[in-house]
């Protein structure tokens, strides 16, 4: 279980992009077919989210983290990474209040649980059927 501000987010041991709810979901829209390429683009676009996110905190550059942490926390949403989303949302919100006192903390937690969405990413675009 992961706390940020007054949300608190439980996770399944090992999971942390909900595939199957974003499966479902697409599926119910006609579109499953993207899974893969959704995906994909969040691995790609991550580490560059993530070091827009590492700039603004180094710097305490209250209008960057807030922008960075707003546009890395769309893209976790869009896949369903609840928790890094949950993170990143709290990141945002304190930046708005220009209160980033724990920054350095919450990026810790963030860079952690950046890292474990890209390694269950990467094992669900491997298995899944080539296009």
């Amino acid at each position: 279980m992961y706390v940020t501000n007054t949300l608190t987010v439980p996770l399944e041991p090992g999971s942390h992009v909900d595939v199957e709810r974003l499966r479902n979901e697409l599926r119910e829209a006609g579109v499953e077919e993207i899974l893969g390429l959704l995906m994909e683009t969040f691995i790609t676009d991550c580490p560059q989210r993530l070091a827009a996110l590492e700039i603004g905190a180094a710097a305490r550059n209250i209008p960057a983290i807030r922008a960075a942490a707003h546009a890395f926390k769309s893209g976790a949403s869009t896949i369903r990474a609840t928790a890094l989303a949950v993170m990143l949302s709290g990141v945002e919100t304190s930046a708005r209040a220009d209160s980033i006192a724990s920054i350095d903390t919450d990026m810790a937690g963030i860079r952690v649980e950046c890292a474990s969405v890209l390694s269950e990413l990467r094992h669900v675009v491997a298995s899944l059927p080539l296009a």
